[in-house]
């Protein structure tokens, strides 16, 4: 029961997360001159918003795959590590702390999946 319940709770972190970084990731693309200027402002070279909107989208599809979620959210929490430092820096703190938040959902969602399969079976063997 109690692995049921950590798949369960592993499926409902891997939507939202994938959900939440295909709309960030999408938003770098489809609103691209706010975020042009935004990270521009942050100091970054010009079309790097495109380059961390695109990884958003791989790595958003990837995590609704059990076997890749841990490593896409490994990935996502490096991404979502550089985004808290930028605000930090840039003294955003109503933006770090929902930096923060979501990185600890990724956390909680790699420590679900990480060696496990989509059924709870060790992957590792």
């Amino acid at each position: 029961m109690k692995q049921k319940l950590r798949n369960i709770a592993a499926w409902i972190l891997q939507v939202l997360v994938g959900l939440e970084f295909s709309i960030a990731g999408l938003a770098k693309f489809t609103n691209s001159k706010i975020w042009a200027q935004q990270f521009e402002g942050w100091g970054y070279p010009d079309h790097f918003y495109m380059l961390i909107g695109g990884l958003e989208l791989i790595l958003a599809v990837l995590v609704f795959f059990p076997r890749y979620s841990a490593k896409a959210a490994l990935g996502l929490g490096v991404i979502m590590l550089g985004a808290t430092l930028t605000h930090a820096i840039h003294q955003e703190w109503n933006r770090v702390w929902v930096t923060v938040i979501i990185t600890g959902i990724i956390a909680l969602l790699y420590y679900l999946r990480k060696g496990k399969s989509a059924n709870g079976a060790d992957a590792r063997h």
